[in-house]
């Protein structure tokens, strides 16, 4: 605009300097239309500025930690259970993670059951705009040198196990694995971890 603006005055100038015969009001109507442009398109930059501020501003909610709906009924809540607290908290420290606009999974910790066997837990996480449910998804997770936790691993969440996650809901989910899957798990970092998911297959809750 200000190319288009100097390369007008210009040519205004070349007139007056010839005496083409355009006569001063004309001129003086020509600068005043140049002026009103220019104001209009600056209010327009100026909305564009302040819509493109607005929405990284308005950015991802606040996630909300949910509980597995299996456990809901077996009368867990957040306040008296170790793992969901130490889950609350990460997410405190962190309340934007996952992804905007689409499904994330975050490796968490590997826990122990009653039984001696171990699991390693995942943070589901919907940054969909809808709630979900009845999910499932091929899963390879480990080292990114090839050496793998899961390799095409079929993950199912259904309903009945998870319950409906939530538009900005995380909850979180088991895997099982042995003890030189945990020695691997202990090996991983943000610079060598892999994680794929495929083949989704999704419900959306009305």
């Amino acid at each position: 605009m200000l190319k288009k603006l100097s390369l007008i005055i210009s040519l205004i100038f070349v007139l007056l300097l010839f005496g083409c015969g355009s006569s001063t009001n004309e001129i003086e109507q020509e600068q005043q239309e140049e002026t009103m442009e220019v104001n209009d398109s600056s209010e327009e930059v100026s909305k564009e500025e302040n819509s493109t501020e607005n929405s990284v501003t308005e950015g991802k909610g606040d996630l909300t930690l949910q509980i597995l709906k299996v456990d809901e009924e077996a009368g867990v809540s957040i306040d008296d259970h170790e793992l969901y607290q130490a889950l609350q908290a990460e997410i405190a420290a962190d309340p934007k993670m996952g992804d905007e606009n689409d499904f994330s999974l975050i490796p968490y910790n590997v826990v122990q059951y009653e039984d001696g066997s171990k699991g390693l837990v995942f943070l589901a996480i919907n940054r969909l705009n809808e709630p979900i449910r009845n999910l499932t998804f091929e899963l390879t997770f480990g080292h990114q040198d090839g050496e793998y936790i899961f390799e095409d691993y079929v993950v199912d969440l259904p309903e009945d196990y998870m319950g409906v996650l939530e538009a900005d809901g995380a909850v979180p989910f088991f895997l099982d694995i042995s003890d030189e899957d945990e020695a691997l798990f202990e090996r991983l970092t943000p610079e060598n971890v892999y994680i794929e998911m495929s083949n989704f297959g999704i419900d959306f809750a009305e």
